[in-house]
């Protein structure tokens, strides 16, 4: 996407409280269709507005898609790091087409590794909806390259 760019960040170029920009996506009935047929993951919540109705206010948004879209906003291209992984995934609001997901990142927490070519940034993912809304929230820790001693 234009203006995401892969930079080279070491572990030491992070600080505590250091919060990435918020961007955004609308998600659509459509997003919903196509992950339910990825995913296999048919269930009426989802795609039946007639069960959905009067049990959710309407159809739901599968929660892997909002965790996949929340994680898309707030991944940072760095060429020095890949997923270690997630902690305290949490959905305590819906999500339905038509909404917009505001996301961003923080990061939460620098920890040596018993490598010491790497160490670990633990960053706070948040999704909001358009009325603020928090939607998603998750701890993403990420590994890390560590800058060379001399």
């Amino acid at each position: 996407m234009p203006g995401w760019q892969t930079i080279e960040r070491y572990f030491e170029d992070y600080t505590i409280g250091e919060r990435d920009i918020e961007r955004r996506r609308t998600v659509d009935q459509a997003d919903t269709t196509m992950f339910a047929g990825l995913t296999l993951d048919f269930h009426p919540a989802h795609i039946d507005e007639s069960f959905a109705a009067p049990r959710y206010g309407g159809r739901l948004v599968h929660g892997m898609l909002t965790f996949s879209i929340v994680t898309g906003l707030c991944v940072e291209y760095n060429m020095k790091a890949i997923s270690y992984g997630y902690e305290k995934v949490r959905f305590p609001a819906p999500v339905r087409a038509g909404d917009t997901i505001v996301a961003w990142s923080e990061v939460m927490e620098l920890t040596p590794h018993r490598k010491p070519e790497i160490g670990l940034v633990t960053k706070k993912y948040t999704g909001q909806n358009q009325d603020g809304v928090t939607v998603f929230s998750c701890l993403h820790i990420l590994a890390i390259d560590r800058k060379a001693s001399t």
